[in-house]
This record gives structure tokens, C-alpha cells and sequence, in this order.
């Protein structure tokens, strides 16, 4: 049975001797980039280079130079080179760019109706090439399509607006000041206690459906209670200064308080609090603190201390982050190991267990493999065969 390998082997500068590929009959399943293999049906070796296998068995023995190409070799045969041959009279190589020269453009290919665009520099057309164009319009393209750029009308009026012509910005100004005008708007403070619905005045004069007022004084108008901060709005144009059919009011009951609603509310039990399914009553800090957590309900707790945190006995306090990684340390040990040869090191950790878990690793923090014996409860031995490589390593050794 292979040992499998989950990470990747570093064997710093090591030979692997009297090492064979892979042999398989047929390409293995689920290759991966790089992957290689030895292929014994037909005997030759493959690589997968992250779309197809390639066969790298080696058997190409030159290149040739085709049609309009020269090869040209390297005395050891190692390098090739291929050149494009080229006039130099209608086609050219320059550096790294093959080009055609003038000599490869006649003006009989220009001519020909199969040439479909002509490149034109930057601000070659100037608006004298151009034919006048009919009064109050513009070139461009409205459809919102590929078609080509045809005459627009411009409009000064938006009541003849249309998808095909373009409007001046006086006459967009003039159509919006026209019906933003009319729309409602914050009117500002209201005195309640005046006896009468006030009448608008800004940005026009007079009341528009839609304009509010926001209660300064509290009062009574057109038989409607009012509290500083409710809100009026008016239903309708020319809204009514007595009758309060014309208006909305908003935030005007003052009973029972919910969550969209300003009003009174009862205060909790300590019961219903630690019950927690009364939705109209409040919770005073008192009561809150008197609702204990546990394991099935939210509450306050007490945090444990170190001892109790240690000790594992306790089930009614919480354990903070720091009370926890100071108890853990005390089930991890970590030193460093300065090796110079092959042979057995110990390290001492007093952990009070053989159920360990050792870690070893380099100066870098990569994992190295090594020999690792569970020598006692307090020692851990860690042997290196053959020639290792010099240096200090850390070792951890963890409990838990």
C-alpha cells in the first residue's frame, strides 16, 4: 500500500535515486498540471500540461523552414530560427513588425469596392468640407440603433417633445419651473392653537394638494387635538382653512405605543421580561438585569475567572477570549531543538501525557518529517537519520 502525501515534498537539494515513473496502460483520470507518467502500451512518457497529455518522449530531429520561411540552425543543432522571407519592396520585417510598404498598396486596390473602411486622422474633416446644415438642426442619432447619423430638429417648445428631436435647455427650464411649481412642498411651522388650517405661500401663493405643516404649538383645530410635532398635509388644492375632511393628520394618537406609532406604554414585570413574549410592554434596566442568561434563554451573565476558567467546573459563568487562550497554553509546549547530526533528541514538555501531538518545523515555519516517539508522559524523542541539515527547529507539542 503507497503512503499518501497531502502537501508538498522540499527534499533541500536531495537526490531521489532509482526512482520510476508512474506505469499505467491508458492516461490516469483527473490529471493535474505537470502531472506525469510512463505510458507501457505504447512506451512513451506523457505530461499533462493543464488541457491535453503531451508526449515528451523526445523525437523530433529537425525543423524545416515552409513556404516563404527560412530555418536556419546553431552549429551544435540545439537552436533553431526561423525567419519570414520578405522583398523589402512591398513587405518588410522592422524589428519585431512585419509591415507593408508603400509599393504593396496600389491605387487600384484602393479603388476596389471589396476596401469597406478608410481611417481618417483626428481633425482631418473640417466643418468646411461639410455640407451647410438646415437651420435649428443637428447631426447625431436618436434611435438608439446602429443607423447612420441624420439631421435632428431642436425644439424650444417641449410641448411638441418627440423621440426624434432634442430640446434647448431654456425650454427644459421653463417646463420644469411650470410643473415643480405646482407640486407640494414643506410649508413650514403651524400653530395648532391658531383655530384655523393655515394656507400656503411658497414656491406660489396659495394651498396645493400636497403641502405639510409641522405642528410648533400644541392646540385644537377643526375638532382635531394636535401635539407639537404632528404633521398636516393638505388633501386637495385650495384646502380648507376650518375643515379638517381636507387634510391628513399624522402622528395624532396618543394611545397605546407600537412600533410605527407614538403613544403610552406599560412597564414589563421582571416575569414577562425573562418570559420575553410580551410585545407591548417596556423593559426597564432593572428588569433587565435581572434576566439571567442560560442555556435556553438570553440574559445577563457573570464572567468566570481564571481558576473557575481552569478548574472546568463551572456551567453558570462565561469565558472570555483571554481567560480561554491562558488556559489552553497550559496544554501546549513549544521549544527549540538545535540539531547538528543524525541521532535521537529529546524534549521535555511535562504535559503530564503520552496522548501528544508533535509538530516540527524549519526557521521558515515549513513542516519537516522526522522520527517522533512518545518516550514518556514528560518527554517527547525526536529522531533524524542519515545526513540531516543543520540548524534549529521548533518543536510543538500540544495535549489537546
Amino acid at each position: 500500500m503507497a503512503k499518501k502525501f497531502l502537501t508538498n515534498l522540499d527534499l533541500a537539494k536531495n537526490q531521489i535515486l532509482n526512482v520510476a515513473l508512474q506505469n499505467l496502460a491508458s492516461a490516469p483520470a483527473s490529471p493535474v498540471a505537470g502531472q506525469i507518467y510512463f505510458n507501457t502500451t505504447d512506451v512513451r512518457i506523457y505530461f499533462w500540461d493543464g488541457t491535453a497529455w503531451v508526449d515528451v518522449s523526445g523525437d523530433l530531429r529537425s525543423v524545416i523552414g515552409g513556404s516563404g520561411l527560412t530555418a536556419t540552425y546553431t552549429p551544435d543543432g540545439d537552436e533553431v530560427t526561423l525567419d519570414v522571407n520578405v522583398d523589402n519592396a512591398t513587405i518588410e520585417i522592422n524589428a519585431d513588425t512585419l509591415r507593408v510598404k508603400d509599393l504593396g498598396i496600389t491605387t487600384a486596390k484602393l479603388a476596389d469596392s471589396s476596401v469597406t473602411t478608410v481611417k481618417i486622422n483626428a481633425n482631418a474633416v473640417t466643418l468646411g468640407k461639410i455640407q451647410q446644415i438646415a437651420g435649428l438642426r443637428v447631426l447625431g442619432n436618436l434611435s438608439g440603433s446602429t443607423a447612420d447619423v441624420a439631421e435632428v430638429t431642436v425644439i424650444t417648445d417641449l410641448a411638441s417633445a418627440s423621440s426624434t428631436t432634442l430640446a434647448t435647455s431654456a425650454s427644459v427650464k421653463t417646463y420644469i419651473d411650470a410643473n415643480i411649481g405646482a407640486l407640494g412642498n414643506l410649508e413650514g411651522g403651524w400653530s395648532a392653537a391658531s383655530g384655523e388650517f393655515p394656507v400656503g405661500s411658497s414656491p406660489v401663493s396659495g394651498t396645493k394638494a400636497g403641502d405639510y405643516w409641522y405642528v410648533s404649538t400644541a392646540g385644537t383645530t377643526g375638532g382635531v387635538a394636535f401635539n407639537v410635532g404632528d404633521v398636516i398635509i393638505a388633501k386637495i388644492n385650495n384646502a380648507s382653512t376650518s375643515s379638517a375632511a381636507d387634510w391628513i393628520q399624522l402622528e395624532v394618537n396618543r394611545d397605546q405605543a407600537t412600533e410605527t406609532v407614538l403613544g403610552l406604554v406599560e412597564i414589563a414585570t421582571q416575569t414577562e421580561t425573562d418570559t420575553g413574549t410580551n410585545d407591548t410592554a417596556a423593559v426597564t434596566p432593572l428588569k433587565l438585569a435581572g434576566r439571567t442568561a442560560t442555556e435556553s434563554r438570553t440574559g445577563i451573565a457573570e464572567l468566570a475567572t481564571q481558576a473557575e476558567t481552569n478548574t472546568g467546573t463551572d456551567d453558570a459563568r462565561i469565558v472570555t477570549p483571554l481567560k480561554l487562550k491562558t488556559n489552553l497554553a497550559t496544554y501546549k509546549y513549544a521549544a527549540n531543538v538545535s540539531v547538528t547530526t543524525a541521532g535521537a533528541y529529546t524534549v521535555t514538555h511535562n504535559l503530564g501525557t503520552t496522548d501528544v501531538i508533535v509538530k516540527v518545523a524549519d526557521s521558515n515555519g515549513d513542516t519537516i518529517l522526522c522520527d517522533v516517539t512518545a518516550t514518556s508522559a514528560s518527554v517527547v524523542t525526536l529522531g533524524f537519520s542519515g545526513t540531516p541539515i543543520s540548524g534549529t527547529y521548533r518543536v510543538i507539542v500540544s495535549s489537546l
